[in-house]
């Protein structure tokens, strides 16, 4: 009987079992998924790839994403997917999409653990499922990120090939060979960062030879080495090409492109607004150690203890027959990470950007733990490592099961979990929880009688037509900007807490008070259904357009006694008693607003200008400066600094500045224009010229 046990339950069974049960539990979970912040878009432009494609290169739309960047996407993952929703007729094609995603996502798990399998045998593979299953964030992102956990799965499964290959040499596989190359164009045809594994194969090639060639293996000979280096070279090409296949930008020009798109990918020209450490920071501004404390305080304590295990026992690890495939990935797993540090790379969203990462990381902590294992011989040793294992799992799995399908919003013990980060760093960003509160939404229209003749309008900071798709002909959506949520004509809205100002978060003025519903995870509200109490904030912008300022004011006085926390109306409360020359009651609205939202650019902007127009210059400049400090990216607070420098006589500071927002921003007509009126005015023609040429340049 024992013998029985022995040969069925051991870890090669646990490992085959396991990874059965996660590919059929990771779909059925995804179900559940809300649509992420970039899917829309990415799903847009697989269609256009796809026109491409069907017109044998005559469409070109899928080039054209000058707002987007798409272009430099190979996308390979969105676009297969999407010509299986065509091929099938799939009607729900998000559902579709995230099914798909999580058996991308079952793939990394998979292979991951292959791949442990393969440097330190059954036992580490399973350590390595164990610690994927208590990943909150990565198993968030299995739902639906067809972006990043796509790439993660040619990422970890190309280095993987890499390793069979070379392990067979001097003799080759042709099934692993095929393999590589399919692992290769899979990557690529995602991303052109994953031109980076052709330097893997390369270098990890050279070094398996050199490391075989001092150990005196007698295979090793110049013929080998040729023949080696040939026929990597031969995967490489393959694999690169094969990568470009549905990729029309790779197409167009398959050498030049992918470089530029390597070069755009590096240095993103898209940059958000993003909370980190309680402030609010630009992406491309970010300290270089954003990566590593986000990862710091959102992997579980389980996987970092692993990792710092493996880190402490490096020497003793790197004593195994398999020290060479342990450095690999130990290199593959550091080197990108301090080459995107080191690059001052443009991330945001955590560290969803290099999630790829992850699974080298879980890797080596299960090495970790595996070695701790082997070194400890003692019975009771063994089991106060699997009640401290069990114990530090208790964490993650609770907030897993507590909170799903929101996994990607967890945060570890040391920064106090969710609560602890609210306020200091992004939580929704991905905009998951408007699935949920659109359902709860139209349950509640339909529950409380509120369909008539009239269309129900529903306003969102995340496009939520998709959603409401089965009720177009009794409920109407727009996209909506928070702030400015008063100039839209809307009866509900459903608000995310992505770009809402930290202060608002931590002073519990956001949610407003107008709301009926929150989404509350852990405790905290991440998204909030708003019910309009009075449409006279919106009807009083509407005066305030047509120039009725009595009008405005009357409608706007009424709104804001209704809604106190509606920073739209404050806004457009001073713009009316200004024209009305009621320049102490602008101030006071905006002073009003400016309580609530301290860091406001639009009511500071605004109060610097009528400081201005009031002869307080000082002031007023004291206030653009405050601006740009909030927010370097605030355009129009330079044109402002400048006009007020130009008027009090200081013409190189409002030069300076007008030339610093240029460079920041070189198609902003109103610094391109009023720098090249200045000149015009001074004499200097030719640059005068210049700057309003440009004007129309980018018109």
């Amino acid at each position: 009987m024992h013998r029985l046990v022995k040969k069925y339950l051991n870890f090669k069974t646990a490992f085959f079992f396991l990874s059965l049960f996660l590919f059929i539990l990771l779909p059925l979970l995804s179900l559940d998924a809300g649509i992420s912040g970039d899917e829309e878009l990415h799903f847009s432009q697989s269609e256009k790839v796809i026109n491409y494609m069907e017109s044998w290169g005559k469409d070109k739309s899928a080039l054209h994403t000058s707002t987007t960047h798409l272009k430099y996407y190979g996308q390979f993952f969105d676009n297969a997917t999407t010509i299986f929703i065509k091929w099938l007729n799939i009607e729900d094609i998000y559902q579709f999409r995230h099914v798909a995603n999580s058996i991308a996502g079952w793939g990394t798990i998979f292979l991951s653990g292959l791949l442990a399998v393969f440097i330190a045998g059954y036992r580490t593979g399973f350590l390595t499922l164990l610690l994927f299953m208590v990943s909150s964030r990565f198993l968030g992102h299995t739902w639906n990120n067809l972006k990043d956990i796509p790439f993660a799965l040619g990422y970890i499964a190309t280095i993987y090939f890499i390793f069979l290959v070379i392990k067979k040499l001097p003799k080759l596989s042709l099934k692993y060979v095929l393999l590589l190359i399919l692992g290769l164009a899979f990557t690529i045809g995602i991303r052109s960062g994953g031109i980076i594994l052709i330097c893997y194969l390369f270098l990890f090639t050279g070094l398996y030879l050199v490391s075989n060639y001092i150990g005196r293996q007698k295979w090793i000979t110049s013929k080998t080495i040729l023949n080696s280096f040939l026929v990597i070279l031969i995967i490489s090409v393959l694999g690169y090409s094969l990568g470009l296949i549905l990729w029309p930008f790779g197409l167009e020009e398959p050498l030049k492109n992918p470089w530029l798109s390597y070069k755009a990918m590096a240095q993103f020209p898209t940059t958000l607004r993003q909370i980190f450490e309680g402030s609010v920071w630009w992406s491309d501004q970010l300290p270089w150690y954003y990566l590593i404390k986000y990862m710091a305080i959102s992997i579980p304590t389980i996987v970092i203890a692993g990792l710092l295990i493996f880190a402490v026992s490096t020497k003793k690890i790197f004593k195994s027959q398999q020290w060479i495939f342990i450095f690999f990935l130990e290199f593959s797993f550091l080197f990108p990470l301090f080459f995107i540090i080191l690059g001052n790379s443009n991330v945001y969203g955590g560290w969803r950007h290099i999630i790829f990462l992850y699974p080298p990381f879980v890797i080596l902590s299960a090495l970790g733990y595996n070695w701790i294992i082997n070194n400890f011989q003692s019975l009771k040793y063994k089991i106060a490592l699997l009640i401290a294992f069990l114990v530090l799992c208790i964490h993650p799995v609770k907030f897993i099961i507590k909170n799903h399908p929101y996994e990607y919003l967890y945060f570890n013990e040391w920064i106090g979990g969710l609560k602890g980060a609210y306020g200091n760093y992004e939580t929704d960003y991905y905009f998951h929880t408007i699935r949920e509160a659109s359902g709860w939404l139209q349950n509640h229209i339909e529950e409380t009688n509120l369909l008539n003749e009239n269309k129900i309008k529903v306003a969102s900071n995340f496009p939520v037509s998709w959603l409401f798709r089965h009720s177009q002909d009794r409920i109407s959506t727009q996209y909506i900007k928070y702030y400015s949520r008063g100039n839209y004509d809307w009866d509900f809205a459903i608000i995310a807490n992505a770009y809402v100002h930290p202060f608002q978060l931590k002073n519990n003025i956001w949610p407003p008070e107008n709301t009926i519903h929150t989404i509350n995870i852990n405790g905290v509200p991440v998204c909030a259904i708003l019910e309009r109490k009075t449409k006279e904030d919106y009807e009083g912008y509407l005066a305030l357009k047509k120039k009725n300022f009595d009008q405005a004011l009357f409608l706007l006085k009424r709104a804001i006694k209704m809604n106190p926390g509606n920073e739209s109306v404050y806004i457009n409360l001073s713009i009316a008693y200004l024209n009305s020359g009621n320049v102490d009651a602008a101030k006071k609205y905006l002073n009003k607003c400016l309580e609530i939202y301290p860091e406001y650019e639009v009511a500071i902007y605004q109060l610097a200008k009528i400081q201005h127009i009031d002869g307080q210059t000082n002031e007023a400049i004291k206030l653009y400066v405050r601006n740009l400090e909030y927010n370097y990216k605030h355009f129009p607070s330079y044109v402002g600094l400048a006009m007020v420098y130009f008027d009090t006589g200081n013409n190189q500071l409002a030069v300076k500045n007008l030339k610093r927002c240029i460079g920041i921003n070189p198609g902003y007509k109103p610094a391109l224009i009023t720098l090249g009126n200045y000149y015009k005015k001074t004499g200097k023609s030719e640059l005068a010229k210049r700057y309003l040429n440009y004007t129309k340049e980018n018109l």
